[in-house]
């Protein structure tokens, strides 16, 4: 939002830079991004979030600045027209639920021609280009009030008469830009007794705009449906100013008051020499008040969530401040009547928002929480979900990752681009971009797309996590949250002096993902390469297996995929529900005493057919060697000339250690013995 600093002067009296006015809106939460100075005015650059509609126009700045420089605002003074009743026109809303408020005044005898420069200047500043004085004004009161306006040429109007309605399928109109738009049932127009003359809330029609020939206007004031002008703007690829704020949702108590101020400025700047403007009387279709909406504050729940006292009195004049009228006064908090051009306000949490903004969020000390050690701790933890979260995050952090955060709203084509079947999604009903149009059913395409942004930015040696949520479909009207965690990892490893860098590969993520469900106490894990996503390459993929259940997945993803996100590095991926291994952690301190006897070791190297997976080699082991194995590590993963035609060969080294007593080599070589039969007969492996 540009906002003239100068503009901002007519309403309050400014009496601090515009540098202090920028830093003291930036603290009370309406980021100033730039200042930028032209002629003998300085414009302000505001990021205006979108629950902030009533910041839409100078006066909603102004009215925030009188609020933190504790100055008062003065608005323009409008005095109501009476009309003329045999003026008017009729005014029907076909579509209420579209349009539940509709506005029209009829204006005569009026001059057509260029504005005055005070009002070329203030449109020019804001970015506008002057077009005459009519079109000029309904602009002036967009930008002062936030309320978009339409001037028709009453003339042009077929039948003198008005009719909001849904557009026929079929229809066509052509706009002020001079394009010819198709339009769908969905949409909403404002017709006349043949065809639309305008795309409601968007733009008008070419045939009824106002030009120098005009001499009778029809005033257009209304509040249409955010969703519906959202839907209708983003179908026909057109946005505009009054699109803009239409779909934000503008301030229906203020329909009025906008029409009233464009009048009297027609009246005022678009004179005949030789007739007097004549007004009309106003129709007013529709209802003329939002929701009223009254919220409690008290006084000790301000204190307690911003953990700094602010007295009754001061917590009264900031909300006063912001046009809060008090409807009831009491010892302990106060109930507050909420204005209609704030719709973000709906519960005790938001009004103590407003007092933190006021108060200033640099006014709130930074305190360091009283640690109170626990005595009786006697090394067992009752873990909730959330202290298992925290302890997996330190977890990774220590292993040299860092923590993203992504968007839970994807774009459906992400999506596709990853899993190009994906049939359980949730989707946006009134999405705000083509990015946002459902909820993410996995952490992958936001780990992508962050992996992408770092590569893309020379940051290309990556190691990457992420726990959060993701959403699905269980059904046609069931939607389920799960905590996901999802790891990344590209480029190399190792960069420094004293080693060479090496690419990361499938182990590395393998190892990660061991460390961490072992440091949770998660036991009798395993990973097998069977009924793997087809995101990942084969044979360097697997599947996380707790029992008879898939806790996740792990791999190398393909090239395809990758080239689809625009990355040409190797990345390896994982993605790990939490919530399915809530019931499998185990946080319990123990102690486990250092082994008494001496271990010995011995090595496996076997040529194994393709389809043996190297958990089977694993399981045998240890169902042979039984309480005597210790540790079984596979070293070495071979393909080459040394391998028969169609093996690979495995590498283990297997760690023997018994826990009353010295093992002899004797017992070492019979049960090592007994394990290479078994592999041999069992999966018919060759030993090498």
């Amino acid at each position: 939002m540009r906002v003239s600093f100068g503009w901002l002067k007519d309403y309050i009296d400014i009496r601090i830079s515009p540098q202090a006015v920028a830093e003291r809106l930036t603290m009370a939460g309406l980021e100033v991004t730039s200042l930028t100075r032209i002629d003998q005015d300085t414009l302000l650059d505001i990021e205006v979030t979108p629950n902030r509609t009533d910041c839409l126009s100078i006066i909603g700045i102004a009215r925030e600045v009188a609020a933190i420089t504790g100055k008062k605002l003065k608005l323009p003074r409008i005095m109501p027209f009476r009309g003329r009743a045999q003026l008017s026109v009729p005014i029907q809303i076909q579509a209420k639920s579209l349009c539940p408020r509709y506005l029209g005044r009829v204006v005569k005898n009026i001059q057509v021609g260029p504005s005055p420069s005070w009002l070329v200047q203030r449109l020019e500043i804001m970015g506008v280009r002057a077009v005459n004085n009519i079109v000029d004004i309904t602009n002036f009161c967009l930008l002062e009030f936030g309320q978009p306006l339409h001037a028709f040429d009453l003339d042009k109007l077929q039948g003198q008469r008005l009719i909001v309605r849904p557009a026929l399928e079929g229809e066509r109109i052509i706009t002020i830009d001079g394009v010819q738009r198709d339009l769908a049932s969905t949409m909403l127009v404002i017709a006349d007794k043949d065809r639309p003359q305008a795309i409601a809330g968007i733009m008008g029609a070419k045939m009824s705009e106002v030009c120098e020939q005009t001499t009778n206007v029809l005033l257009e004031s209304a509040y249409f449906n955010p969703q519906n002008i959202h839907n209708t703007s983003r179908s026909l690829g057109l946005a505009t100013e009054s699109s803009y704020r239409f779909e934000r949702g503008v301030d229906i108590e203020a329909v009025e008051l906008a029409s009233t101020r464009a009048t009297e400025l027609i009246q005022r700047l678009a004179k005949r020499k030789s007739k007097a403007v004549l007004v009309g009387k106003l129709i007013d279709r529709g209802s003329k008040r939002g929701r009223p909406n009254k919220v409690h504050l008290r006084y000790a729940r301000v204190t307690e969530v911003l953990g700094v006292e602010v007295s009754p009195a001061q917590i009264k004049q900031f909300l006063q401040a912001l046009s809060f009228s008090v409807v009831r006064s009491s010892g302990d908090g106060l109930m507050l009547n909420i204005p209609s051009f704030r719709p973000d306000i709906t519960r005790e949490a938001d009004l103590i928002e407003e007092v933190a903004r006021l108060h200033g969020y640099d006014n709130i000390p930074l305190r360091l929480s009283q640690l109170t050690p626990n005595l009786s701790y006697t090394g067992k933890l009752e873990a909730t979900g959330e202290q298992i979260y925290e302890v997996s995050r330190r977890m990774l952090s220590s292993l040299g990752l860092k923590e993203i955060m992504t968007y839970s709203l994807i774009s459906r084509q992400s999506l596709r681009e990853l899993e190009p079947a994906a049939d359980n999604i949730i989707t946006i009903t009134n999405p705000l971009s083509y990015e946002q149009e459902i909820l993410r059913p996995t952490l992958l395409v936001g780990m992508l797309k962050t992996l992408l942004a770092n590569i893309n930015r020379r940051n290309t040696n990556l190691r990457l996590f992420e726990l959060s949520r993701i959403y699905c479909r269980a059904g046609s009207k069931i939607t389920k949250e799960l905590t996901h965690l999802c790891i990344g990892i590209a480029g190399k490893r190792d960069l420094n002096w004293q080693t060479r860098p090496r690419g990361y590969s499938f182990f590395d993520l393998k190892g990660i993902v061991e460390t961490l469900l072992n440091k949770l106490g998660v036991k009798d894990f395993r990973f097998s390469e069977e009924a793997t996503p087809s995101y990942f390459i084969s044979g360097r993929c697997a599947r996380i297996v707790l029992g008879k259940e898939t806790l996740g997945f792990l791999g190398e993803l393909n090239k395809e995929i990758l080239e689809r996100f625009d990355i040409s590095c190797p990345v390896y991926a994982c993605e790990l529900s939490l919530q399915e291994l809530l019931a499998h952690i185990r946080l319990e301190e123990r102690f486990v005493p250092l082994p008494r006897f001496p271990s010995t070791e011995r090595d496996i190297s076997l040529a194994a057919p393709p389809e043996v997976h190297s958990e089977q080699v694993v399981s045998i082991i240890n169902k042979i060697g039984r309480d005597l194995v210790a540790e079984i590590t596979l070293f070495d993963q071979y393909s080459g000339e040394q391998i028969p035609p169609g093996f690979r060969g495995l590498a283990y080294c297997i760690e023997y250690r018994a826990s009353d007593r010295t093992l002899t080599a004797q017992e070492v070589d019979n049960v090592h013995a007994q394990i290479l039969r078994a592999l041999t007969k069992e999966l018919a492996a060759q030993i090498r």
